[in-house]
């Protein structure tokens, strides 16, 4: 028998058991393993051991360089046969979108309103007033933090409609207090705040600016208490202080913003351009990585899946690479056209619901591919 007979009859006498996710296949030979290895069935980087030495595992790869062998994946087609057996319902799931699941899920919500708050502010920015778009970034991060504190500190009595009524309601009293009774201008404390005395400045900041304010902020609170029907615990009001608190932040924050220095640019006539620009930089800041974020985590979907299965990694390349480049490129079309710039609206949220839709339907990916 020639050598080459006897060295092919050994390498089909060895026995190799493949690790593949949670289940383990075979035995199978070596030329076996090169057959599934071509059919994209069983990857080079999967783990697989001799079965005569179980406790010895190492990659596909390394056997098939052992035995000589170097399979090289097969293509099922070009990119259109490809994309046509994967089918349409699995890159645009429309049928998924009318479906629970996902419209249920507390994480979209939270992704949506911190992600794409405030390019949705950006959105309305040229059609809004100066005070308008201060507000809004002032709500935005707001609405932040409130999610903060809700996960943080919420208790089985807090009640959203409560917490909604508290902040809006805070920013009510300080309306009134400040801005209809001005009390601002009867502290009897006002311009003592810097005195080259530090006693008398400490003291007047005390008295004048905190007092004051802590008592605004604790009069919505009172009135809860007063009306409330069932006893509430510490830790609940505790929540609903946190609430006005950051009502009365967005307050004089919106304040600082609209003070001496604006008026100034108010003054230039660049007081809107100042605005927009302000609001235009912390949306970079904010929202488009998170929208970036969004687009590439799409991409990488396709990714993944072009290398569990590289029979089909032609069309989930072209896939990765093209569903979220449209995405990307119409919201930057509708961005640069401020007169549809409202637009980018839906556009965003398509990516979100997109990338969450297609998390969810991961597993039908598997199983289609898989056949």
């Amino acid at each position: 028998m020639a050598l080459f007979d006897i060295m092919n009859y050994l390498y089909v006498m060895t026995k190799y058991e493949v690790m593949k996710e949670d289940a383990i296949l075979g035995p199978f030979d070596i030329n076996q393993i090169e057959e599934f290895v071509r059919a994209g069935l069983i990857l080079k980087r999967d783990y697989a051991y001799d079965i005569e030495y179980p406790d010895c595992f190492r990659t596909v790869e390394f056997f098939m360089k052992q035995n000589g062998k170097t399979p090289i994946v097969e293509h099922k087609g070009n990119v259109f046969s490809q994309i046509k057996e994967i089918g349409q319902e699995l890159i645009l799931p429309a049928k998924t979108f009318s479906k629970e699941p996902w419209r249920t899920d507390k994480k979209l919500f939270v992704l949506a309103l911190v992600g794409l708050g405030l390019s949705v502010i950006l959105s309305f920015a040229p059609f809004m007033k100066v005070f308008g778009i201060f507000y809004a970034v002032a709500l935005y991060f707001s609405a932040i933090w409130g999610l903060f504190f809700f996960y943080l500190f919420k208790t089985s009595q807090v009640d959203i409609k409560t917490t909604v009524a508290i902040f809006f309601g805070t920013q009510s009293v300080i309306f009134i207090a400040y801005n209809i009774l001005g009390i601002g201008a009867l502290n009897p404390f006002k311009g003592l705040y810097e005195n080259d005395n530090n006693i008398v400045a400490l003291v007047s900041c005390i008295l004048g600016i905190g007092c004051v304010e802590e008592l605004v902020k604790l009069i919505p609170l009172m009135l809860v208490l007063h009306f409330s029907r069932s006893v509430l615990k510490p830790q609940t009001v505790v929540f609903y202080g946190l609430m006005s608190g950051i009502a009365f932040g967005v307050f004089e924050g919106v304040e600082y913003q609209m003070g001496p220095n604006f008026q100034m640019l108010l003054e230039n006539g660049v007081a809107e351009a100042y605005a927009y620009s302000y609001l235009s930089n912390i949306a970079r800041l904010t929202s488009l990585p998170f929208l970036h974020a969004v687009w590439c985590g799409i991409g990488s979907y396709f990714l993944a899946f072009a290398y569990l299965y590289p029979r089909y990694r032609r069309s989930l390349y072209l896939l990765a690479i093209l569903v979220p480049a449209i995405i990307h490129g119409l919201y930057d079309y509708l961005c640069f056209n401020v007169s549809i710039s409202l637009a980018t609206i839906p556009v965003v949220l398509i990516g979100v619901v997109l990338l969450m839709v297609y998390l969810s339907i991961g597993r039908d990916f598997h199983l289609k591919l898989n056949d």
